[in-house]
């Protein structure tokens, strides 16, 4: 059984993550490099553990929202805040931060400490989008973020001030994407009922769908290998939310929407925004 447990760990090591979070201590990238003014944020989670961020405010005069990122599984902030950043020249303020173990975070991953590393952050970006003046609030999910945000949203106390969820690239059980990638492969399918038995999915997303109703929209790329675009349907499907939309990339991969089709991706997105 020891075996089995090592050849899961090292398959979704090489995969999704090990075992789903695979956090780096390294500063790869200052953003004051890039001429990007931003704050340095510490905040707490409940249990005392110590959370770090960025804000970086709009650099336009009308301030038109906050985007609050949950980055996914690898690496840290100062690689995934490049994804949303281009926001902040459009009125939308980006604050993106490290779950516990990544980085300037304090803590060792795990579920339940991000669970609660979730509700921390959601808390420091709605203070900084009302201070900031208001306009949307809107949490944006990838990968793995996706199914942490969109676990803990439903018990977030200020629920209802979200006017929208994007889950990019995402999925929202952990057993069933450990599923995925051990029956993928003809030398590991045999092993795959294993992520039902090894793998929790006590903070997996689809626990909340009944109770999901802020506005979504799903963001699935027709070559994402990593997630494959059938995760981003189930969340679809499932969510209760009355209003809903998909869209489906079909030259998107892993988390790449606002970097093909010529930057066509970034226009519909603001486009949408202000159509919400």
């Amino acid at each position: 059984m020891r075996f089995l447990i090592l050849i899961l760990a090292f398959f979704l090591g090489n995969s999704c993550s090990h075992v789903f979070y695979q956090p780096s201590a390294r500063h790869y990238v200052d953003p004051a490099k890039f001429n990007l003014k931003y704050e340095d944020v510490f905040f707490s989670a409940k249990d005392g553990t110590k959370l770090h961020g960025w804000f970086f405010p709009t650099r336009s005069q009308k301030v038109r929202g906050t985007v609050i990122q949950f980055h996914g599984n690898a690496q840290n902030i100062s690689t995934h805040f490049f994804s949303l950043v281009w926001l902040i020249e459009h009125g939308y303020n980006l604050f993106t931060f490290d779950y516990r173990g990544y980085a300037k975070s304090e803590g060792v991953s795990s579920q339940a400490g991000i669970y609660l590393d979730a509700l921390a952050a959601f808390d420091q970006a709605y203070a900084f989008h009302q201070k900031s003046g208001g306009g949307k609030f809107v949490l944006y999910g990838q990968s793995t973020g996706g199914a942490i945000s969109l676990r803990a949203l439903p018990d977030w106390k200020e629920c209802p001030q979200v006017d929208l969820v994007v889950m990019d690239s995402a999925f929202s059980s952990y057993q069933d994407i450990a599923f995925d990638k051990l029956h993928s492969r003809w030398f590991l399918w045999p092993f795959s009922p294993l992520a039902y038995l090894l793998i929790s999915d006590e903070y997996a997303a689809d626990e909340v769908f009944k109770r999901f109703t802020s506005p979504l929209l799903v963001i699935t790329g027709d070559h994402d290998e990593i997630v494959p675009p059938k995760f981003g349907k189930v969340i679809y499907k499932g969510v209760a939310s009355p209003r809903k939309w998909h869209w489906k990339l079909k030259s998107g991969s892993h988390i790449d929407a606002y970097f093909i089709d010529g930057g066509t991706q970034r226009a519909r997105f603001l486009r949408f925004l202000d159509e919400l």
